[in-house]
């Protein structure tokens, strides 16, 4: 079979990089390796690859590219990276359809070195992009993107070739998980959800107002910030809510729009079947990829519905019931959304894109 000849092939190759001595810098300089490779490092042609004998799975799937289209085999090619704030843990991998079936060839990735068969496409993403996700430990704010690229350029950097591949096709793999946003009827969204900041900076002072004036007593007596305890809440300026802001909920408070896990419903009360009609609601799905790739940051919250200031996490809302979701509504409170848990998320640009929601 053409694809065993071409792995013989690739098994002449180990993983990693030649130092300016001929040696693998993975052996010789290991600390260079993981500190530098961002610095040295360039991407070979098949040629040099072959020579040298030592290349990162780029490298390789540039060599595996070339023996599967000098067989007249049309492949797919494919960059994985995980986003987690300054790691950025990556693969390429490459693919080709035989028999109306798929086939992931890996060979760098040495755990899973082999042919792999798949009766779809979307079967053998979802699974390369599973078991790369558990091949790292990540923090709660890290994303996974799938992008396919076509033949880049040899000789690219490493940061030239992280930003071509991004440029390639976005793939979207994920499940929906939708969080829901509520809207004057007459509010003007032709830009989407503005953020406290983006107001600011703006100059959009009069809707900046009405939207912090809720923030003022609480600044001075209840959020218990030294600087602005017993301090007179109609002296605030603006600078002052937006550091009381930031004090209280961390360096992206100012940033953050606020979604629930479910839209609320009449049933619930008197008051909230009169919100809700002077109200739109609308949904984000915030496990869609191109929205993923354009959030800074995102808070899950503190369950509100006890005392304990328990910090919740992403799997909540996965699991989750409408039900459960609501059981510590009361629509007797003054601020009757109190004790619902809700994320809040900082986009790149300070706001949430009008095409980022769909109104339900």
């Amino acid at each position: 079979m053409i694809e065993q000849q071409i792995m013989k092939i690739m098994n002449q190759i180990e993983y990693g990089f030649l130092d300016e001595h001929g040696n693998n810098i993975i052996n010789t300089n290991p600390k260079k390796w993981d500190e530098e490779f961002y610095d040295f490092y360039y991407l070979l042609t098949p040629d040099e690859l072959l020579k040298n004998k030592y290349g990162v799975c780029w490298d390789q799937v540039e060599l595996e590219r070339s023996l599967f289209e000098a067989k007249n085999i049309k492949v797919q090619t494919y960059f994985i990276c995980t986003y987690d704030e300054d790691n950025l843990p990556s693969h390429t991998f490459l693919t080709y359809e035989k028999n109306k079936e798929f086939y992931w060839f890996e060979h760098s990735w040495n755990i899973y070195k082999g042919i792999h068969k798949y009766k779809t496409k979307k079967e053998l993403l979802l699974d390369i992009k599973n078991k790369f996700i558990n091949s790292h430990a990540t923090s709660q704010k890290a994303y996974t993107l799938i992008y396919e690229y076509q033949k880049p350029k040899y000789h690219i950097n490493c940061l030239e070739f992280y930003k071509y591949c991004e440029n390639g096709k976005l793939i979207k793999l994920n499940e929906p998980l939708y969080f829901y946003h509520v809207v004057n009827k007459n509010a003007n969204l032709s830009l989407g959800l503005l953020s406290i900041q983006y107001m600011y900076d703006n100059k959009l002072f009069d809707l900046f107002d009405k939207n912090t004036n809720k923030y003022k007593n609480r600044i001075v007596t209840s959020w218990n910030i030294k600087k602005y305890q017993n301090k007179n809440e109609d002296n605030l300026t603006r600078e002052e809510i937006l550091d009381a802001l930031n004090i209280f909920r961390g360096k992206y408070g100012t940033r953050y729009i606020y979604f629930f896990k479910f839209p609320p419903y009449e049933e619930l009360g008197p008051k909230i079947k009169e919100l809700l009609q002077v109200k739109d609601i609308y949904r984000i799905n915030i496990n869609d990829e191109e929205i993923q790739k354009n959030i800074k940051d995102i808070f899950y919250g503190y369950d509100e519905s006890n005392s304990y200031n328990v910090l919740l996490d992403k799997k909540y809302y996965e699991k989750v019931t409408r039900e459960k979701y609501f059981s510590k509504y009361d629509d007797n409170l003054t601020i009757n959304f109190s004790k619902l848990n809700h994320i809040s998320i900082a986009f790149n640009n300070n706001y949430c894109p009008i095409e980022y929601l769909e109104k339900i």
